[in-house]
């Protein structure tokens, strides 16, 4: 009898050391996990360095400088907003174009890029620098044009009723998009062409901007560019989306900047011009641009110029009245 109690007594020690030498490992083990949790917890996501391209006259930007420099806000859009800057180093006022993450067409594309910022003309934007951020993120860099876009100066200039000055803005943004079509490697169809996106210089010449935008964004966003541009008036009627623009779509645009440029009216889907607008009757020189508008903006593609034949035809106008 009293080896049977020893023995019972010694099997219920040993399995409360089999139980206490169990929980004991258990909480060890727990004890690890907390002070040395899984590698793949709290891991940082892994982003792709910042990179800045910078092209001819961009050469001192930098990084640092583009990113602190204050900026006012002076445009927005569905894809981006626009900036006004300061670089704080040589208090040179640039523009710079935000793109936003969303809009962008992914990883951009370095051939893109590099031929965009070699594009030069007396009529066209520069772009002087481009910022690829880890996050997605894109930056343009562009000269600043203090006397704002064409839209404002239409409607808020007497100047913009003088005849020279008319012709000066008119051939101007011919030749850049003659440039753009006929005067590049590769032609860039601009495709979203407006009074909004042509900027002028202290001296009131021309310069074209965003051309070649729709090759940094992505499908969804060139189709509500598109949208947009209809919605305002300067979308030719064929141009179903962006890899349809060609030379007659960008015509059509050029048209109704025309007719906006003598009405001072917000073009619209029919012609916004009457003979009798804006002193157009009383000189010869508006009446011919006039004409060049009108004949821009038909509907159909194949009885539009192109921009040879616009250049061809302004000249010749300004010819005779130089004469």
């Amino acid at each position: 009898m009293l080896k049977l109690i020893l023995l019972v007594a010694s099997a219920t020690i040993f399995l409360l050391l089999l139980i206490s030498i169990f929980i004991f490992r258990l909480k060890l083990s727990k004890s690890h996990h907390i002070h040395n949790p899984s590698p793949n917890k709290n891991k940082k996501t892994e982003h792709t360095p910042p990179q800045l391209t910078t092209f001819e006259g961009g050469e001192d930007l930098t990084i640092d400088e583009i990113l602190e420099a204050p900026g006012e806000v002076i445009g927005k859009s569905h894809y981006g907003t626009l900036y006004k800057a300061t670089l704080q180093s040589t208090q040179t006022t640039r523009l710079l174009r935000f793109l936003r993450p969303a809009a962008g067409g992914g990883d951009h594309n370095d051939d893109v890029v590099r031929f965009l910022g070699s594009i030069r003309h007396r009529n066209l934007v520069p772009l002087l620098g481009f910022y690829a951020g880890g996050r997605g993120e894109k930056l343009l860099i562009h000269p600043f044009y203090e006397q704002g876009n064409l839209a404002e100066f239409i409607r808020g200039e007497t100047e913009s009723k003088n005849w020279e000055v008319i012709y000066k803005i008119s051939i101007g943004i011919a030749k850049a998009l003659h440039h753009l079509h006929n005067g590049l490697q590769k032609p860039i169809p601009h495709g979203n062409l407006n009074s909004n996106n042509i900027l002028l210089d202290q001296n009131l010449h021309p310069h074209v901007s965003d051309f070649g935008l729709h090759l940094l964004l992505n499908a969804a966003a060139t189709r509500e560019m598109l949208h947009v541009s209809a919605a305002a008036g300067y979308k030719a009627p064929e141009l179903i989306k962006m890899t349809d623009a060609d030379e007659r779509t960008d015509v059509y645009s050029y048209g109704k900047i025309l007719l906006e440029l003598l009405s001072a009216k917000e073009p619209t889907i029919r012609n916004p011009v009457a003979t009798g607008d804006s002193g157009v009757s009383e000189n010869p020189i508006l009446r011919c641009i006039l004409q060049i508008g009108e004949v821009c903006c038909r509907s159909s593609p194949n009885l539009r110029p192109d921009f040879k034949e616009v250049i061809a035809k302004i000249e010749e106008i300004g010819r005779i009245e130089m004469d």
